[in-house]
């Protein structure tokens, strides 16, 4: 519930933030029927199932991930042992550089990602 929150406390979305994420999330065809702007920092928490492609995004047509959605906003990923090494390796490049570029043999697509990253899991308790 903590992780939910924590947009709330950020300082507001600027017009150029403002725009950026509305951007990513017309490019995924997320915005909603008269939304023209999307000026709530967004939240992802995607289940630790999620594949590589749904973390930093691809598919035929290259759509963004969850990294680029959560684009000046936060990235949750709760239960953080529960997701394959693969998959958090992957995070590794879009933190350091801030965008993510797919590349296919007809295009090349770069998303934004810049996020603040929140994890959690639970300690594991010791056998009586």
């Amino acid at each position: 519930m903590l992780a939910q929150r924590f947009p709330t406390i950020l300082p507001p979305m600027t017009l150029e933030e403002a725009l950026e994420t509305t951007k990513v999330y017309s490019a995924d065809g997320r915005l909603v029927q008269r939304q023209s702007l999307i000026a709530v920092r967004p939240f992802r928490a995607p289940h630790h199932t999620v594949s590589d492609i749904g973390l930093i995004g691809g598919g035929t047509y290259p759509k963004p991930g969850d990294v680029s959605l959560a684009h000046h906003g936060v990235l949750f990923l709760d239960e953080l042992p529960q997701f394959e090494r693969k998959t958090l390796e992957v995070l590794r490049q879009p933190m350091e550089d801030g965008c993510v570029t797919i590349s296919r043999a007809k295009m090349s697509v770069t998303y934004p990602a810049q996020f603040i990253l929140v994890c959690a899991l639970n300690r594991a308790r010791a056998a009586t």
